[in-house]
């Protein structure tokens, strides 16, 4: 035991001193606040100047409502449009405004073509991209060419905005703390706390891989396990690199438990704070993830003889890894299914698609304790198996072993 440890101890001084962990550990938080604050403060930005936008009537009975819904759309308390005279439909007015665009004199301007009740619009602008900007012109044509139509059948042009107008709905999630209002960004930070668990893994298993295989190469193994067993050095090799994964993967916790707590403040509510329950479910499907991908990993690259072998075969360990991540959008959409369960509890799934229904909707308890067994199971297994691949593979070179003798070294005790 305490040779493991110390081949542990050596693994992981020599991962958090090295520049790549520094850099990783101190810009991976960086970057996870620029993702979860960055959106936000921009959007709490204004969006640039007003657009100088311009209305082009042809039937001459939809340019001025149209006219005053666009001169009256806010954008974060401000004023959006800049809207220039009201131009009449003729002969060359649609050309001369297009020129005028060129010029720079319009950001762009709305066509109306027929009356109230055939009513069509188009916009025409520099800037077509946009998204926000032109979903603001599109509602208010509509709404003033809706207000024309119920006016022309007859009832008051005073109440028609009163009648038309959408009753303000919220969503609220109910969860052990209480309902918390949510406006989609549980979603977001759900994606990217996925998407950071699915890189560490593959990053930390990688690290193993890559490890392994330098050691192995170098002949630097065939010096050291005249004095430590293979059994020893690979548990202590895991244990050493996990121990650094976990120590840059708990500083990105820390990060985004401090982002959700005072990201709110900060940016008017648009961050959800994060559930104790679904910290710790981040933290323990990770160490769990881990240590089975990493055995294979680690297996995986005792059984080569150099990078291009590995480059060339790592699809074959990270195939569940990307397949569980591609499954996430099917579990997330009926997270309490029963096609959601049964891909949850398969062990090369669950450090992900568990995670991900915790963070949507906490399972029941039963669930996630059966998914904690059968990925333990599971893992000892793959220890079981990428041990005795170790012992083998780590003094042989030259050439890559058949299945045949990697299922005579599993067979060995």
């Amino acid at each position: 035991m305490k040779r493991l440890l110390r081949v542990a101890r050596r693994e992981y001084v020599e991962r958090v001193r090295s520049k790549a962990f520094v850099i990783g550990t101190v810009l991976g938080p960086i970057l996870l606040a620029g993702a979860m604050l960055g959106p936000g403060m921009l959007m709490a930005k204004q969006r640039g100047k007003p657009l100088r936008v311009a209305v082009l009537d042809h039937a001459g009975e939809l340019g001025e409502p149209v006219t005053r819904a666009l001169a009256s759309r806010r954008a974060d308390g401000q004023l959006r449009f800049d809207v220039a005279p009201l131009v009449p439909g003729a002969d060359g007015a649609s050309a001369a405004l297009v020129e005028r665009v060129r010029r720079g004199d319009l950001d762009g301007f709305v066509e109306l073509k027929g009356d109230a009740p055939a009513a069509a619009a188009e916009y025409h602008g520099r800037n077509v991209s946009n998204i926000m900007d032109l979903q603001l012109i599109e509602q208010a044509v509509k709404e003033a060419v809706l207000d024309e139509r119920l006016a022309g059948a007859g009832l008051p042009r005073d109440n028609v905005r009163a009648l038309t107008k959408p009753p303000e709905f919220k969503t609220f999630q109910i969860t052990a703390q209480g309902a918390r209002e949510d406006r989609r960004e549980a979603f977001f930070v759900s994606i990217l706390m996925l998407t950071l668990l699915y890189t560490s893994l593959a990053m930390w298993g990688t690290a193993i891989m890559n490890g392994v295989l330098e050691e192995k190469t170098s002949r630097v193994v065939e010096v050291v396990v005249s004095s430590v067993s293979t059994r020893q050095l690979f548990g202590g090799k895991l244990l050493g690199v996990g121990a650094a994964g976990l120590t840059q993967f708990l500083t990105w916790a820390a990060t985004m438990v401090l982002i959700s707590a005072y990201g709110s403040a900060l940016i008017g509510g648009g961050i959800p704070a994060l559930d104790a329950s679904v910290v710790a479910a981040f933290v323990l499907y990770f160490v769990l993830g881990y240590f089975l991908y990493g055995a294979l990993f680690a297996g995986l690259g005792a059984s080569l003889s150099s990078q291009q072998e590995a480059q060339s075969l790592t699809f074959l360990v990270m195939f569940p890894l990307i397949l569980g991540f591609a499954m996430f959008p099917v579990v997330l959409t009926n997270p309490e299914g029963g096609l959601a369960i049964g891909l949850s509890l398969v062990p090369f799934f669950t450090p992900l698609l568990m995670f991900g229904r915790i963070s949507a909707v906490t399972p029941p308890a039963w669930q996630i304790a059966l998914s904690v067994v059968l990925m333990v199971a599971s893992i000892a297994l793959a220890v079981s198996a990428a041990a005795r691949i170790y012992r083998v593979g780590i003094l042989m070179y030259g050439k890559r072993p058949t299945f045949r003798e990697l299922s005579k070294w599993l067979r060995q005790p």
